[in-house]
C-alpha cells in the first residue's frame, strides 16, 4: 500500500462521519459562497468558514490544487489550508499533496478531500459540481460539528462501501476510527466489538486477512 492509501485508510471513516454530519445539519442544502468574506451559506441558514482546496476536471481527468491554479482569483487567505497540506505532504512523503496536478487514477478529489478534512481538522468538505468538473472546499462550522456521530447502521454501511470500492484493509480502517474517537473495543478472534457513543452495540467480523465478512 502506498502512503496515500495508508492515510486514506486511517482517515476514511472519520471523514465520512463528517459528511454525514453535514447532511444532518443542512438537509437538502443549497450553497452560496462569498469569495470576499471567505464564508459559505448553506440551507437552514448555516454559515461556515471556507477554504478552497482545488478542482477536479472531468475533461482532462486531473486534480489541480488551489495553490497551483493560475487563472482563478482566489485570495491567498482562502488557500492557506491547501498550502498547509502541501507542507504536510512533503513531510509525510505523499507526492499527491505536493505535485500541482495529478491524474485521477492516482487520487480523485473526493479521496484528497477526505484526507484533507482530517489533516486540517475541518468540519467536512463540500463538492460544488459544475459543467466539466467540480470545485472542492473545506468547511468549518460549529453547527456541523455538533451533529451526532455515526450509529451502528451507518458505520457498517460506510465500512462495507469502503471495502468494496477501495484497496484498503477494512479492519484497520475500523480500528483507526475507534481509536481516534476514543471508543474502547474488544477483539474476540476475528470479530471486533464495541459500544458506540449512543450506547448501541456494534460488532463486525473479518477473516484472517482482515477482509470484511459482515456485521452481527
Amino acid at each position: 500500500m502506498n502512503k496515500l492509501l495508508d492515510h486514506f485508510e486511517r482517515f476514511a471513516l472519520l471523514a465520512l462521519e463528517k459528511q454525514d454530519k453535514l447532511s444532518a445539519a443542512v438537509g437538502e442544502h443549497f450553497f452560496e459562497f462569498d469569495l470576499d468574506s471567505g464564508k459559505a451559506l448553506l440551507g437552514g441558514g448555516l454559515e461556515c468558514f471556507v477554504q478552497v482546496l482545488g478542482t477536479q476536471s472531468d475533461n482532462t481527468l486531473t486534480w489541480l490544487w488551489a495553490w497551483a491554479e493560475e487563472q482563478a482569483e482566489v485570495p491567498e487567505a482562502l488557500i492557506a489550508s491547501a498550502m498547509g497540506l502541501r507542507e504536510w505532504g512533503a513531510r509525510q512523503g505523499v507526492p499527491e499533496f505536493t505535485e500541482p496536478q495529478i491524474d485521477l487514477d492516482r487520487a480523485d478529489g473526493t479521496m484528497i478531500a477526505m484526507i484533507a478534512t482530517e489533516v486540517t481538522r475541518a468540519s467536512c468538505f463540500y463538492r460544488d459540481a459544475y459543467d466539466g468538473g467540480a470545485l472542492y472546499l473545506l468547511l468549518t462550522g460549529d453547527a456541523i460539528d455538533r451533529q451526532a456521530p455515526l450509529n451502528a447502521h451507518r458505520l457498517a454501511g460506510h465500512l462495507k462501501e469502503l471495502a468494496a470500492e477501495h484497496e484498503i484493509d477494512p479492519r484497520n480502517a475500523l480500528l483507526s476510527y475507534l481509536r481516534a474517537k476514543g471508543i474502547p473495543f474488544t477483539e474476540e478472534g476475528t470479530t471486533v466489538g464495541c459500544l458506540l457513543a449512543d450506547g448501541e452495540e456494534f460488532r463486525m467480523e473479518f477473516d484472517e486477512q482482515g477482509r470484511l465478512l459482515g456485521d452481527e
